[in-house]
C-alpha cells in the first residue's frame, strides 16, 4: 500500500468484504461518489460522515449531521475523532475497521534519529576500563599479600616464573618475621609461585589453610 494511504475494511453491511482506500478525503453518504456510497446502504444519510487524511499522516473522521449518527468503537461522535489502526466505525448499517494508516510525519522524524546516551555537558562518553589490579590474598589482621600471578591476558609467550621462596622448613623470611612480631598468635605464610599455591597458618597448633589461584580468584585447595 502507498505510504500516504489509509485502508479500511468493511466487515458488516451491504459492502462487506470491500476495502476502501483513502489518500486525501472520503465522503460517506447516499450522495457520495464511488466507495463512499457503501454499496447503496439505505441507512446512511445523504451526507453522513467525512474521513480525512492530512499531509502529516493523521487520519480523522467527523459526522456531518447525519440522522443515525456516526460511531467509533461504540461511542457516538460529537466532534472530529482521530483514528488508529483497529478502530471500528459504524455508519448506518455498515461497519468498517481501520486496517492500515500511514506513519505520522512526527513519528517518522523521531524514528530517523537513533537513541544516544545522555551525557553531562563538558564531559565525553565514558570508555570501558580494564582493571589491572593483581589478585590479593587476605591474611590475618586485615593484611594482604600482592604479587600473585595475574590473570593471563594474552596468548603471547609468558615470562619464566620467579624462583620459589624457601619452604616451610627453611629459616623464616623477613616478611614472616615482620608478621610474627605483631602481638597475638604467630603467622606463617608460604607462597609457591610455580604451582600458584599459598599456605597460611595462624598460631603454632592451628591447621594450615591451603589456597590455590585458578586464574580468576583464590579458592581453597582441594583436599
Amino acid at each position: 500500500m502507498n505510504q500516504a494511504m489509509a485502508r479500511f475494511e468493511v466487515v458488516a453491511g451491504r459492502a462487506i468484504g470491500m476495502s476502501v482506500l483513502v489518500d486525501d478525503e472520503l465522503l460517506i453518504g447516499r450522495h457520495a461518489d464511488g466507495a463512499g456510497r457503501l454499496a447503496d446502504d439505505e441507512e446512511i444519510s445523504r451526507s453522513h460522515a467525512r474521513i480525512s487524511l492530512d499531509r502529516s499522516g493523521f487520519c480523522a473522521i467527523e459526522d456531518l449531521g447525519s440522522t443515525n449518527g456516526t460511531f467509533v468503537n461504540g461511542l457516538r461522535l460529537t466532534g472530529p475523532e482521530t483514528l488508529s489502526v483497529g478502530d471500528t466505525i459504524e455508519v448506518g448499517g455498515t461497519t468498517l475497521v481501520v486496517r492500515e494508516l500511514p506513519i505520522p510525519a512526527s513519528e517518522r522524524s523521531l524514528k530517523a534519529v537513533p537513541p544516544r546516551p545522555t551525557l553531562v555537558p563538558g564531559t565525553s562518553a565514558p570508555q570501558p576500563q580494564m582493571s589491572q589490579e593483581t589478585p590479593a590474598v587476605s591474611v590475618g589482621g586485615g593484611r594482604s599479600e600482592r604479587g600473585m600471578p595475574p590473570t593471563e591476558r594474552s596468548s603471547g609467550p609468558r615470562p619464566a616464573p620467579p624462583a620459589p621462596p624457601p619452604s616451610a622448613s627453611a629459616p623464616p623470611t623477613e616478611e614472616s618475621e615482620a608478621v610474627a612480631s605483631h602481638a597475638g598468635p604467630s603467622l606463617r605464610l608460604n607462597i609457591d609461585f610455580a604451582t600458584r599455591e599459598v599456605t597460611v597458618a595462624i598460631g603454632e597448633d592451628a591447621e594450615p589453610i591451603h589456597l590455590v589461584y585458578d586464574g580468576a580468584a583464590w579458592r581453597p585447595a582441594p583436599s
